[in-house]
């Protein structure tokens, strides 16, 4: 059974770069990550991505990739993943916004690939908090991008814990509620805007701030 897929057909074809594996794996998630498969998975994931995010040109660059496991891979006998969780990071140079670009998958035990893209780029937020980050700088950019309404997430760039506040103290690595900031690229409207955005983990949860807003 192959896999099924939750985007459109692609046109894109984008050159099979060498893999690093973050952790160890079994050699058959592996000979699927190598498959003709996995590529197409990849090419039809990177095809849906908006232009004011991703374009390709003739220069385009893509040297390696990061793959993550998130819950452990099983792979059936067809030669498919039928279980298990992962996220594979691209970076990508070359076109005018060099950025990483970031895709996560699940299996079901029907072999049927389910694909999440999440922002491009370094940002340490998971899945729920770039979704919150993003509705909260969208408050700002609404007012700021007028009379744009749409925006994308071109880029993200982890900038450092606690630096964004030059008094605080960074408690290290050890610490469980480790404080960070983020530098966020939107794009609409042909327009670009900056958004330094802060997360403040407690045990309540993380708060997300978005900070002064400036275009590009």
């Amino acid at each position: 059974m192959k896999p099924g897929i939750i985007f459109a057909a692609s046109l894109l074809f984008l050159a099979d770069p060498s893999r690093s594996f973050a952790q160890a794996e079994t050699a058959a998630f592996k000979k699927f990550i190598f498959s003709d498969a996995h590529k197409g998975l990849i090419n039809r994931a990177i095809s849906s991505l908006p232009q004011a995010i991703f374009r390709t040109c003739p220069t385009l660059v893509s040297n390696g990739s990061q793959i993550t496991v998130i819950k452990p891979v099983t792979i059936a006998a067809s030669g498919f993943p039928n279980k298990g969780a992962w996220r594979e990071s691209f970076p990508v140079s070359g076109c005018g916004n060099d950025t990483i670009l970031n895709f996560y998958f699940t299996a079901d035990s029907n072999e049927k690939i389910n694909t999440l893209i999440a922002f491009p780029g370094t940002t340490r937020a998971d899945l729920v908090l770039q979704d919150d980050a993003y509705k909260y700088a969208s408050v700002g950019l609404v007012i700021a991008g007028k009379p744009c309404k749409k925006f994308y997430v071109k880029d993200t760039k982890f900038g450092g814990f606690d630096s964004v506040n030059p008094t605080a103290t960074d408690l290290g690595p050890g610490e469980r509620y480790r404080r960070w900031h983020e530098t966020w690229t939107f794009a609409g409207c042909d327009r670009t805007f900056i958004v330094p955005i802060s997360f403040l983990p407690s045990t309540k949860g993380t708060t997300v701030i978005p900070g002064h807003i400036v275009e590009r």
